[in-house]
Order: C-alpha cells, then structure tokens, then sequence
C-alpha cells in the first residue's frame, strides 16, 4: 500500500478558512437577527396583565428589531399549552414564551410536569413583578395584620380566604402566612381573581393575597382596604402600608412575576440582542407610567441574574408545598 501523502499547505490553509468561518458563524448570525418577524407566546388570555406587558414591549421591540413582533396568545393548562409551543421550535430565539410564577411553581404542585423550566428553557428576564397586597374589605374589622389574625383566633372556625385558583401564587402565599401566623384559615380557590374579589366584597371570603394588578383600583375606589404588601419594601403605589415582614413575619416575602423565557440552546449572541430590546422598552417611559397605572414595577434583570431568581423561586415552592402539603386537587 502506498504511504497517505502529508497534508499540503493549501490544505491547512483550507482547513484554517473553515474554522474561522465557524468561529465566525454565531456573530454573523446575531448580526443577521431578526431576518423575520418575532413571535411573543402568552400562554394566557388576552386582556391580562401578561397579555398588556407583551403587547406594550412587542410594539417598542419591533421598532428597532426592524422587523414585527407578534403577540400569540395560546392559553389553557396553567401555562403548560404556550410554554410546550416553545419548547418545540428551534432555538433561534425567534419564539419566546411569556409566562407567570407559574413557571416555577408547577414544577412543584404538579406530579409529571412535562418540563424541567432551566432545562428546556432559557431565562432571558423578568418584564413585570407584581406585588401581592393582603386585602379586606373596606368594612371590615382589622387595620392591620395583628387585627386580621386576632380576629381568625376568636373565631371557631378561623377566616376564609380566596385566590385565583389552586397553586397560584396568591394561594401559595396566603397559606404560606396562615402557617406562619399559626391561624386556622380555609382556602377557597376561584376560576380567576374577578370572582374572588366579588366573593370577598359579598362577604363570603374574609381576606386574601391579591396581586396588585387586581387589586389598586378597587382599594383606589375604597371598596378593599389593604393591610399588607407581601414585598421586602413598600410598594411605591401605596407608600403608608406597610409589609408584612414589618408588621410581625420577618423575611416574608412573596411575588409575582412574568417573565419571558427562550428555548435553551439559543445562541449567546442573540440572547443578548433580545435582552437589550426587551430592557429598552421596560426602560421608556410610556411603559413605565402604563405598568404604574396597572399595579405593576417593571423588571430588565439581565439573564444570568434572571436564572438566578429562577433557581432559588423552584427550590422555595417545592420546600414549601412540601412543608403545607399543598396539592391541585
């Protein structure tokens, strides 16, 4: 057999071309971005918060992204629905998804949750925290938390309270305090915060977590009463009530928040393009007094901190549907 020829030197020089050209190939392609319309999926209803937020940035992302930005509303499965249309695109990073806290506290109320959140998916940041207030109606007997649990120890049967739904963030939290308050309180959950609040107004219902969205314009028209803000520091909207941490429970603190997450394996490049567009709009000042009126402090946490906050919210609602033996049933 004749002896392999050695390599020539056109044929490292060919093979240096190559290489460079895959070295280079990530930075053309994010220089390329976006060659075609992006896709926002809210894995929600129109006309909720998500659904407000999403079209708010989309429209100011599209602008300088020079191409469209197409909100896609897919509800249904506590986000599950939205969330596996992203998981099923290619990472490109022109399909993102946009969903609740819901994105980490499935994971923990769900048995067989059909995704692992920083497995498939890519925190990319937070667009809007929204702050959970303890609320009563304008009535009702107690000025602050002290009074709310005085009154569920002098009764029997304790109080009753409400929330959107079994597993959200409303209800984990009030259960959460109902723990740490050491009071005996039933969970009435209801197809969304609209019927709670009417409950609660009615006199069905003695309290609840309610997230500020929901919340600021019936306490504005003097028809709930706020005793609490379940954040580290007081909600700037209304300044004079303070946290729960300050009334008694120090270190508590429960939030809200939406999120927009991309498929994992997305190019760094890219990722960081999408976050300055994102971070540009939650910073102009039309979407600031729009997430104000709304109840909502916006985000703009960089990714790697976003992933952070991820990270720690999945280890805390499984500690913590652990420790209440909270389940969707």
């Amino acid at each position: 057999m004749p002896p392999t020829p050695a390599p020539s030197r056109r044929h490292f020089n060919a093979m240096g071309g190559a290489l460079a050209l895959m070295a280079l190939a990530p930075r053309a392609w994010a220089d390329a971005f976006p060659s075609k319309p992006v896709r926002i999926v809210v894995p929600f209803s129109p006309g909720g918060p998500t659904d407000l937020m999403a079209r708010a940035i989309g429209k100011i992302m599209s602008t300088h992204l020079g191409q469209p930005v197409i909100i896609d509303n897919k509800p249904g499965g506590g986000g599950v629905i939205g969330m596996s249309e992203v998981k099923h695109q290619p990472a490109d990073g022109y399909t993102l998804v946009f969903p609740s806290i819901l994105a980490v506290t499935n994971p923990a109320l769900m048995p067989g949750y059909p995704f692992d959140t920083l497995r498939d998916f890519s925190p990319l940041t937070v667009v809007g925290f929204v702050p959970h207030a303890v609320v009563v109606r304008a009535d009702f007997p107690a000025p602050d938390l002290q009074a709310l649990v005085a009154s569920a120890k002098a009764r029997p049967d304790g109080l009753s309270y409400g929330s959107s739904g079994n597993g959200t963030s409303a209800h984990l939290g009030a259960a959460l305090f109902v723990q740490r308050a050491g009071i005996r309180a039933t969970h009435v959950p209801y197809r969304g915060a609209g019927p709670a609040v009417q409950d609660l107004l009615g006199g069905q219902i003695q309290f609840m977590f309610l997230d500020m969205s929901s919340a600021l314009p019936f306490i504005q028209a003097g028809k709930l009463r706020a005793l609490a803000v379940a954040t580290a520091t007081r909600f700037d909207g209304l300044p004079a009530v303070r946290t729960v941490a300050e009334q008694g429970y120090p270190g508590f603190e429960v939030h809200g928040w939406y999120g927009l997450l991309l498929k994992a394996g997305t190019p760094a490049a890219v990722t960081q393009r999408l976050y300055a567009e994102v971070k540009r709009a939650l910073d102009t000042q039309e979407v600031r007094d729009l997430f104000k009126a709304q109840g909502i402090a916006p985000g703009g946490m960089p990714p790697e901190q976003f992933t952070t906050l991820v990270r720690n919210d999945l280890a805390m609602w499984r500690r913590t549907v652990e420790e209440l033996h909270i389940t969707l049933q």
